[in-house]
């Protein structure tokens, strides 16, 4: 048997699927009720549930930042070019959701007052229309987190409501707050304008400078001080900043909320700040140029100042106006080596300057790089590239791994060296410039030795006139320089713009998503039900024919179809025809498997009410229809039910017959009431010993006897799985049926079946399948040619 349920491995797992489905049908009306329940539940949550919408912006970005003052003046050539900004837009999106941006948005707006009104069964938020408004004194004390009502008793009066318990107060003494964890009440009347004190909360509730139609508000006002620090975490929490498209420098912010106009007006103060605050950081940088610029400028105007006074004084009082040739080569000479050591020596300052801010900036998030103009040496740009690009990858490393994490560490050890090694080229660059300024200053020494040999006066006007045009040289850079950064930083365009203004997203709320709700629901009202049923109801109850075929070796001799008694059907009903009909094909079935047409069936089952007694009975009369001389013997002893199903006898029976000797076999015999053919013995409960009686002479005898007068002689034994009185009959039974009935067997009654068989004496053993399905037999003579009038004998009252 093992080997042939192998080998119908496939088959069994198909109908293991069929099985489902049919218990599926069978429990229709729990799947159909939780469905239902499941498709209200999300009804409910989909009504009560805070409407979500969305509201979206996005934002252009120049990421090369060439035609800005962080880049080069569109307006002056050579322009600024005092920080190259080569932008990366994670870090762009970095400082869009930092929190010192949305947290100065959040303050802007004063979303730190939320207002709403509160009806039978949920929370509407308001936003920019409202019956009154709440202006907080921030320099007090507030009350965070817990709604405060307010009633309107009149055009200028209201009475103010507060409960709660377990809230946070802030102190503004020191700036910080504290948690009160207590049940706290507070009922007041003010006039609106009036100013509300007390420790906890300090504001003013005034009327709103609109009109407001009071039938708009008919539920309970509410409004609710949040702490600015846990909306603006709120605020980063939800904000979704991402890049639109790998190849694009376009940034899209979205923002979600129950009003959607409220989440329109952040991110149009998100944006706006941003831009401002890259304006200002622009603004910031050209304006520390210029200061560089003007201090120098200032020097060297003090000093040119004085040379030329200087000058003119010598020329007035030496009246020395001209110089030789040679006064004015060396003149010509020195005036050049003055100007480049003063460039050198100008250089040096800066790149002392850039290590300065580097040193003061290094590690901070928000630290841009610069690169100096004029920098000829390849070693340093090199080193700001790779620097710059350290940078960029740790901002975009941030939106994924933790700051500890071991690869974050790596590129911070990376970016330490890399700053390191920069500073490092600097300090090589001024050591390279003092060089050439020694070198600028030897050469000078030389060319101050021919002057010094020029005549008096001659010498000391070249001298004179020499520093009046380093001073003028200077002078004149510097002026053009501080130029260039004055117009650069006066261009009221930024590299960064709003590209679409802030808009709701789609026609309606993003959520709750109904459709998307409903469906899960719709799936988790049959998954329910589908999990019960596989996993918790019973698996191995017998639904159909194959799973008996599939389990034992027993055949399958007939299958009876299921008739409900208790439907108000007549008997000459379809249903009715193919129950008679069903016994008639076991009839035939067993004349085939017993060529004598003859014998003694017992008939069991493993538990009661699967049908045996049912089947005795009607398998009884098919036979005595069917013109053979039938007997029904009810041998269980403890639960007759023989009589139930015939008709009610009054007198002795099979109990009787056994315990006495006064008894007669003749006296035990009854005719069925309609059928000749037919007679059965009935049997009473008895007190003696059961196995005692039915194993006996007594009951061998009746038997033997009897299968002389009848042609089938049909013992309806007791349930074998209770009592093993079958056991006792089996020597004197010929041909066994074993009733399966579906939907209460299970599989394991067919191993016990077989276990029953004693080894040795394997005989004629067959099952009755009970119950099956009717649209699984024939149609019916009704069902294509008319009314069957047949009158129907079989007795429906035993169908169980």
């Amino acid at each position: 048997m093992n080997e042939k349920k192998v080998k119908h491995i496939n088959a069994h797992q198909e109908i293991n699927l069929k099985m489902v489905l049919r218990k599926v049908y069978n429990y229709k009306i729990l799947f159909v009720s939780c469905i239902v329940i499941s498709l209200l539940i999300a009804l409910a949550y989909i009504f009560l549930a805070t409407k979500q919408y969305e509201a979206a912006t996005s934002v252009l970005i120049d990421s090369s930042g060439r035609n800005r003052a962080l880049g080069e003046s569109k307006y002056v050539e050579g322009g600024v070019g005092l920080i190259e900004m080569e932008k990366n837009l994670y870090n762009e999106i970095a400082i869009i959701k930092s929190f010192s941006v949305i947290g100065k948005t959040v303050k802007d707006l004063d979303f730190d007052v939320s207002y709403y009104t509160k009806g039978l069964l949920k929370e509407k938020e308001h936003y920019g229309y409202f019956p009154f408004e709440v202006v907080l004194d921030k320099s007090k004390s507030q009350l965070y987190g817990i709604p405060i009502k307010v009633k309107i008793l009149s055009e200028n009066r209201y009475e103010l409501y507060i409960s709660g318990s377990d809230f946070v107060v802030s102190n503004s003494s020191n700036n910080s707050r504290f948690e009160v964890s207590r049940d706290f009440e507070f009922s007041k009347a003010y006039d609106f304008g009036e100013e509300v004190t007390h420790d906890y909360f300090n504001f003013v509730i005034k009327k709103p400078d609109y009109n407001v139609n009071a039938e708009d508000f008919k539920d309970d006002l509410l409004f609710v001080v949040q702490d600015l620090d846990a909306v603006t975490n709120n605020y980063t929490g939800k904000l979704e900043v991402a890049n639109i498209d790998l190849q694009a420098s376009i940034i899209k912010i979205t923002s979600s909320g129950p009003v959607v106009k409220k989440e329109i007006d952040f991110l149009q103060k998100l944006t706006q700040n941003y831009i401002e605050d890259k304006m200002a950081a622009r603004n910031q940088i050209a304006s520390g140029k210029e200061t560089f610029i003007r201090n120098q400028l200032k020097v060297v105007s003090d000093s040119l100042a004085n040379v030329e006074l200087k000058l003119e004084s010598f020329k007035r009082n030496k009246r020395a106006v001209n110089l030789g040739a040679t006064a004015m080569n060396a003149l010509g000479q020195t005036q050049n080596l003055q100007t480049e050591k003063a460039k050198i020596e100008l250089d040096i300052k800066y790149y002392n300057s850039l290590i300065q801010e580097i040193k003061s900036n290094q590690n901070s998030d928000e630290f841009i790089v610069p690169t100096a103009v004029g920098i000829e040496d390849q070693s340093i740009n090199d080193n700001i590239k790779e620097l710059k690009r350290l940078y960029a990858e740790r901002s975009k490393k941030k939106f994924f791994v933790t700051s500890n994490n071991e690869e974050m560490s790596i590129l911070n050890k990376q970016i330490d060296e890399s700053t390191e090694l920069l500073l490092n080229n600097l300090r090589s660059a001024i050591k390279s410039s003092e060089f050439s300024l020694s070198r600028v200053s030897s050469q000078l020494s030389n060319y101050n030795g021919v002057i010094s040999n020029l005549p008096t006066n001659e010498n000391q006007l070249l001298s004179i006139e020499r520093q009046s045009t380093l001073y003028e040289n200077l002078f004149n850079y510097l002026s053009q320089e501080l130029a260039k950064a004055g117009i650069a930083r006066s261009e009221s365009t930024t590299d960064t713009r709003v590209l679409d203004e802030a808009r709701m997203v789609g026609n309606g709320p993003v959520s709750p998503k109904r459709n998307l709700i409903l469906g899960v629901a719709l799936v988790f009202g049959m998954m329910l039900p589908l999990a019960w049923v596989v996993l918790f109801s019973t698996n191995d109850t017998i639904e159909n024919i194959d799973q008996i075929t599939q389990n034992t070796d027993i055949p399958v001799i007939a299958s009876i179809v299921h008739h409900d008694s208790k439907s108000k059907i007549p008997k000459s009903d379809i249903s009715l025809w193919k129950l008679k009909e069903s016994f008639r094909d076991l009839v035939t079935n067993m004349k085939l498997v017993n060529a004598v047409d003859r014998g003694v069936i017992g008939i069991t089952s493993i538990m009661p009410e699967e049908g045996k007694t049912f089947s005795a009975i009607n398998l009884g009369i098919t036979f005595a229809e069917a013109g053979k001389k039938t007997l029904i013997i009810d041998t269980d002893l403890r639960n007759p039910s023989l009589v139930k199903g015939i008709r009610k006898v009054e007198g002795k029976g099979l109990s009787n017959y056994l315990e006495s000797d006064a008894v007669s076999l003749n006296d035990i015999i009854y005719p069925h009431e309609k059928l000749e053919n037919l007679k059965f013995i009935p049997t009473s409960v008895t007190d003696g010993n059961v196995h005692e009686l039915l194993s006996g002479a007594k009951m061998k005898s009746i038997v033997l006897n009897l299968k002389e007068d009848f042609d089938y002689i049909i013992i309806d034994t007791p349930a074998v799985g209770l009592v093993s009185d079958f056991l006792i009959l089996w020597d004197l039974i010929d041909i066994n049926l074993f009733v399966v009935r579906r939907k209460i067997a299970k599989i394991k009654f067919l191993e016990d079946f077989e276990k029953l068989i004693p080894r040795g004496k394997r005989k004629k053993s067959f099952i009755v399948f009970n119950g099956a399905l009717k649209k699984y037999h024939k149609y019916g003579y009704r069902a294509k040619y008319g009314e069957n009038k047949e009158i129907q004998l079989v007795n429906e009252s035993l169908s169980v």
